[in-house]
């Protein structure tokens, strides 16, 4: 029983020491924390709702740029080899070759892409590449639903893997 007070004390102290401070200009009592969590400061109130929290994403946190490679599945093909080079200036070359097609099945697009304001993981490629959208991991690229950036629930292959140096 001592024990669980003793930890429920240093918790209770750890997380109190861990609190954002205050403003000056709340108007909650000091020791009142159930009121104070609902004030807001000033910079916060005038934030717009759909800015992003300071913070690592995968473009600030990422070593983004290289070339991602893979094979998609594809329905009337052996499969669709795919080369995605991602330029820190954050412009990309797009190769695609249709395997067991022949010759002359080889496309290349070229452009420009951006990172996504509400899912600053995922990038979309420009009206080039049909606006695509990639999950942006560590040393992977991953295919996501063109209009929801969502994950493709399959059980098909659509990572393509960073080549490392």
């Amino acid at each position: 029983m001592k024990k669980t007070l003793l930890m429920l004390a240093l918790s209770s102290i750890a997380l109190a020491g861990c609190a954002k401070p205050e403003s000056q200009n709340s108007a909650a009592p000091a020791g009142d924390t159930a009121s104070s969590a609902a004030v807001q400061p000033a910079s916060e109130a005038s934030a717009p709702a759909d800015a992003l929290p300071a913070g690592d994403t995968a473009e600030t946190s990422l070593d983004w740029a290289g070339k991602y490679k893979g094979v998609f599945p594809c329905a009337d093909c052996e499969g669709i080899k795919m080369e995605l080079e991602l330029k820190s200036d954050k412009t990309y070359e797009l190769t695609e070759e249709y395997l067991g097609k022949g010759k002359g099945n080889e496309f290349k697009t070229e452009g420009a892409f951006s990172f996504d304001a509400k899912n600053p993981s995922v990038i979309t490629l420009d009206q080039a590449a049909d606006k695509r959208k990639f999950f942006i991991g560590e040393n992977f690229a991953e295919a996501r639903d063109i209009e929801t950036g969502e994950a493709i629930e399959t059980q098909l292959n659509y990572k393509l893997d960073k080549e490392l140096n």
